[in-house]
């Protein structure tokens, strides 16, 4: 593994990735319209050999599976794969890795992530090795997440506590994390440095179902163990975290609608080929 990305995969692969395997039905959800669209722009994969990095608890992989192709799904979280290799039933080649590194034995017609590529120390060198694991012409997929300020889903939650939350240093630019890759000329940059051609970053836009059923209660249960906002709460006392749940209901309430929670969300869906010799990138 990457020394580099030492601090992610120990994220990932202790309570992170725990607690994501066990909401993982929640987290489907949360993501199905992301999912059905890269499902949509994939295409057909029958007979295609697919690699699904960071494929965490396999829903990508089930469907690459059902469409009739070879799947080896790469992610640092054990618990994750855990989930992912029940799911998969055998069906699927899952290896604990750093992608970044991580070479196949044979080329790949498909390399797909959903939200699996921002977490990357050097992405640049990241990518090169994904381009490598390609055969030329093969082709890359993923979905990433635009600017925090077009994703309400997270946004709304961390605005209702953020006045209790000690005062941090301003982030790091671009650094590894959901949102390392909103900034759309830098992404087409480090795709063009890796080898990649016929590169399009294209807009789009999602709903983000939090809670399908529940309410703001399973919202706020939700938000309260995974993502950002959880990550900012993680050091807080008794006290302050009871005060941000009533925070997170009040900011959630507006956008409840029949026991759902919805808040609009705004991805990257990022498509490229793998340059051939003759093939200007």
């Amino acid at each position: 593994m990457s020394e580099s990305n030492q601090a992610q995969i120990e994220l990932w692969n202790g309570r992170v990735g725990e607690k994501w395997a066990s909401l993982q039905g929640s987290l489907d959800a949360m993501l199905a319209h992301a999912t059905a669209e890269l499902k949509a722009r994939a295409g057909s994969v029958s007979g295609q050999r697919v690699l699904d990095i960071g494929c965490g608890c396999g829903e990508t992989c089930t469907i690459w599976l059902d469409g009739g192709a070879v799947v080896t799904g790469v992610d640092v979280s054990a618990a994750m794969l855990a989930v992912a290799a029940a799911r998969t039933k055998g069906k699927a080649t899952l290896i604990e890795a750093d992608a970044s590194v991580w070479m196949g034995d044979a080329p790949f017609d498909l390399a797909v992530s959903q939200f699996g590529l921002m977490f990357f120390a050097d992405p640049d060198a990241a990518f090169a090795t994904i381009a490598a694991n390609l055969r030329p012409d093969g082709r890359l997929l993923f979905a990433c997440w635009r600017a925090p300020s077009e994703n309400h889903w997270a946004g709304t939650p961390m605005n209702a506590i953020r006045d209790l939350l000690p005062v941090e240093p301003a982030p790091v630019p671009h650094a590894p994390g959901p949102f390392a890759f909103a900034d759309r000329e830098r992404l087409s940059g480090i795709l063009q440095r890796a080898g990649f051609a016929s590169i399009s970053i294209s807009p789009f836009d999602i709903p983000v179902c939090l809670a399908g059923e529940g309410g703001v209660d399973a919202v706020v249960r939700l938000v309260m163990q995974v993502g950002s906002t959880s990550s900012a709460l993680a050091e807080a006392s008794h006290e302050t975290r009871a005060v941000a749940a009533e925070r997170l209901k009040v900011a959630l309430t507006p956008h409840e609608k029949n026991g759902a929670v919805t808040l609009a969300g705004a991805i990257w869906l990022v498509e490229a080929v793998r340059a051939g010799p003759n093939q200007d990138k």
